[in-house]
């Protein structure tokens, strides 16, 4: 099935955010005080595309019925209260969380979207 184009542009900033997770992952097995110095660094960039990745995602399943959406939406939940800590244990907990949150999206979630709510998905593009 051809992958809608928004979904596509959602995919493609999935890619930046695996990243930011990777390497707040390795650098937490260095030293998580370079890890914390780091998060300093990035994340206001990091929070403001993450509020807006996530706020295009919820926009775009308005309205749809899919249990998966549960995950979904519980997951950007705990990852927004996630992303405001500075402590060390809650950084490692964000990024894997992110990264496995990204990996339900591209595995589970957008395949399924697509398989069941293409129509929805290209309705919404119009808007």
């Amino acid at each position: 099935m051809k992958r809608s184009a928004l979904l596509k542009s959602l995919s493609r900033e999935h890619h930046g955010a695996l990243v930011y997770a990777k390497r707040l992952l390795d650098l937490s097995q260095k030293d998580p005080r370079l890890m914390q110095s780091y998060w300093r660094d990035i994340c206001e960039v990091v929070q403001a595309e993450l509020k807006t990745h996530f706020a295009e995602e919820e926009k775009l399943v308005e309205g749809i019925s899919e249990p998966l959406l549960a995950r979904f939406r519980d997951e950007h939940r705990l990852l927004r209260a996630l992303f405001k800590s500075e402590d060390a244990d809650q950084l490692k907990r964000f990024a894997n969380l992110l990264r496995e949150h990204i990996r339900f999206e591209e595995r589970e979630l957008f395949p399924c979207l697509e398989a069941r709510y293409y129509d929805v998905l290209q309705q919404s593009q119009v808007r």
